[in-house]
Parts: C-alpha cells; sequence; structure tokens
C-alpha cells in the first residue's frame, strides 16, 4: 500500500465548527500508515480529541516534499491550501452559504467535494463543475444502542443546545416540546452544547422554559454517547445545513429521530429511519414529536432501523472514499471501503 502525504488547513482544532470531520479522518489516515498533517492558526493540539496527526501553525515553512492532496473547509483558507505544495488542492464545503463560497467555486485548481447530497447538487448547479463525494461521517462503535440507559416510566426528548446560533433550531424544538408536553407527563427535554473558546456562550444565559429542561454542557465523548442511548426521542431543527452530526450520532445510538431535511436527507428516510417533518416551524416539529411520542411501536420501529441506516456512513468508508475520489485508492486497505478498517 502507498504511503501517502496528506494536509488539511483549519481555522482551529474546538470541539465545533465541522473540526470534528477532520479529526477521525486525520485519525483513520493516519492508522493505515499515512503522514497526515493539520494546519491551524496558532498550531495547539486539540485537547478534546486526542490525534495521532502532527499539528503545525500557519506561516511555518512546509516540508519541501509535496503533499498528495490538502483540504480545507473554508474559501477564507483557499490562499494558505495554496501556499502548500500539494499535488491536489481540495475545498471540502461542509456548510451551504459559505462567506466566500462564489470565489471558492470560481477558484482555479482547486478540486469542489461537499458533505452532502444537497450540497453537491447546489455546488455543481451553481459552478457547473463536478462536486466529489464527501458524504458520511458516524462512529457506530462509539456511539451504539444502550436501551438500558433510559429511564423507566418516563420518556426523554434530546437536542443540541448551541442557542447563539439560531440556524441550529434549538428555541423551534423548545418551543415544540412546550407544545406536546401536557398530552405526555413527566416528559423532560435535555439540552446539550460545548461552551469553550471561540463559543464562550453559556446557553443558559437568558433561556426560559415551560417544560423541565436539563442542560449537559461540555460531555465528554463517552457521555455524549450515553446521552444519545438514553433519548427517546432525538429532535433536530436546522436549516442550510450541510451534515447534520448530531441527528446521525442519535440515530447510530438508537434514539428516535425527529428532524427538518436540512442536513440529514442522506440518512432520514421519512417513516422508515425518521420523522422527517416538512417545514422547519414548532408547529410542525410539535406534531412529528407528538406523532413519534405517542405511537410505542413507531419510536421502536425508528429506533431499530437507525443503527443499521448509518452503517453505509462510517468514517472508514468516508476515508476511503475521499481517497479512491482523488486517485489515491492505492492507499486505502482491502477491508477499509466496508466500513471494517
Amino acid at each position: 500500500m502507498n504511503r501517502l502525504r496528506l494536509a488539511a488547513v483549519l481555522p482551529h482544532l474546538e470541539v465545533f465548527g465541522g473540526v470534528r470531520r477532520y479529526l477521525m479522518l486525520a485519525r483513520l489516515w493516519g492508522s493505515w500508515g499515512h503522514e497526515v498533517t493539520l494546519w491551524t492558526v496558532d498550531g495547539r493540539a486539540p485537547a478534546w480529541l486526542p490525534t495521532t496527526a502532527r499539528v503545525r501553525a500557519l506561516g511555518e515553512t512546509p516540508d519541501h516534499e509535496a503533499y498528495d492532496a490538502v483540504f480545507t473547509p473554508q474559501p477564507a483558507l483557499l490562499d494558505a491550501i495554496r501556499a502548500l505544495p500539494a499535488a491536489r488542492r481540495v475545498w471540502y464545503c461542509v456548510l451551504e452559504g459559505e462567506r466566500g463560497e462564489a470565489n471558492a467555486l470560481a477558484a482555479g485548481g482547486v478540486t469542489l467535494m461537499a458533505n452532502s447530497g444537497a450540497l453537491r447538487e447546489r455546488l455543481a448547479r451553481r459552478s457547473g463543475r463536478p462536486v466529489l463525494d464527501g458524504i458520511g461521517g458516524i462512529d457506530p462503535e462509539r456511539f451504539r444502542p444502550d436501551p438500558s440507559a433510559r429511564a423507566q416510566g418516563r420518556l426523554t426528548v434530546l437536542a443540541y443546545g448551541r442557542r447563539s446560533r439560531p440556524k441550529k433550531g434549538t428555541d423551534l424544538i423548545v418551543r415544540a416540546v412546550e407544545r406536546v408536553a401536557p398530552r405526555f407527563p413527566g416528559l423532560e427535554l435535555v439540552l446539550f452544547d460545548h461552551v469553550g473558546p471561540g463559543n464562550e456562550q453559556d446557553p443558559r444565559a437568558g433561556f426560559t422554559s415551560r417544560v423541565p429542561v436539563r442542560w449537559v454542557l461540555n460531555p465528554p465523548q463517552d457521555e455524549l454517547a450515553r446521552l444519545y442511548a438514553a433519548a427517546d426521542v432525538f429532535a433536530a431543527a436546522e436549516r442550510k445545513a450541510g451534515w447534520c452530526n448530531t441527528a446521525i450520532e442519535a440515530m447510530s445510538a438508537g434514539a428516535a429521530v425527529v428532524c427538518t431535511p436540512s442536513g440529514t436527507r442522506d440518512f432520514a428516510r421519512h417513516d422508515e429511519t425518521a420523522w422527517v417533518v416538512p417545514v422547519r416551524h414548532s408547529w410542525f416539529l410539535a406534531r412529528g414529536l407528538a406523532r413519534v411520542l405517542a405511537d410505542d411501536a413507531l419510536r421502536t420501529r425508528l429506533s431499530a432501523a437507525g443503527p443499521a441506516a448509518v452503517r453505509p456512513f462510517a468514517w472508514p468508508v468516508l476515508a476511503a472514499k475521499i481517497l479512491d475520489q482523488l486517485g489515491l485508492g492505492a492507499g486505502v486497505p482491502a477491508d477499509a471501503r466496508d466500513g471494517a478498517a
């Protein structure tokens, strides 16, 4: 198997902003024997998710040997990837309407890739160029069902609590849960978020709710996995999303998912693997939540369908798919394309 040199240029290595995608890909590529370098503004290694990749600060002198491929999620960092010696340079789009999108689509010498089917279609339509398939990203071994984690005699709805970003839809979900709560005595809403550098705003500030809410801040990965497994329903109400990590993690852990199509279209099939609401509004979200909460058989069916549905999107499958499309398939282990590596 050929040993590759791969790199990514990122704004930071904190817990938000889609950074997990690069840390997971770097971990896999590194485990396959490839050299991976993560370039950031400050060159600080992540504290929340260990990495075996080299972490270097932008402005340092790059190695003389060219990378086989270098990636970035942000158009603002295209000049930085141009400054690195590389055979292929990739803008890996993970967010609709990213600032500088038009410049990235018109940039010469840059390969386009997107992390969802909706984004691929949008970028291809706008650019008239091929957009590679970067769809996927889930660790089914970490996020797995544990029915014993659920409270008996009480229903729990879990949601991402990033209130500082309205596009995440947290407040819509809270209003939806308030609408349905009178029908489900003892219903608990659990909200989680990560607060720290780059996201200093405490989501509890100014927060009000007419239903009981339990906040979980800065959960480690194992605790987050338990939160998903303990939830009867996970709700996601994003707009202009690329890939909704939280929804697919919850689905992998066996929670029944109620969601908007944004960021979930690739894995959330209405009434098969999730309950997909047609309109991003608290009334439609409430109707979906009530339908799933009230119907034990439906909730059980969606919960059981999720773990199998996410397998094609496992990190090894994605890591192999990316290299294959870049003509670097000789660097993929034989079993990786099946998610076994």
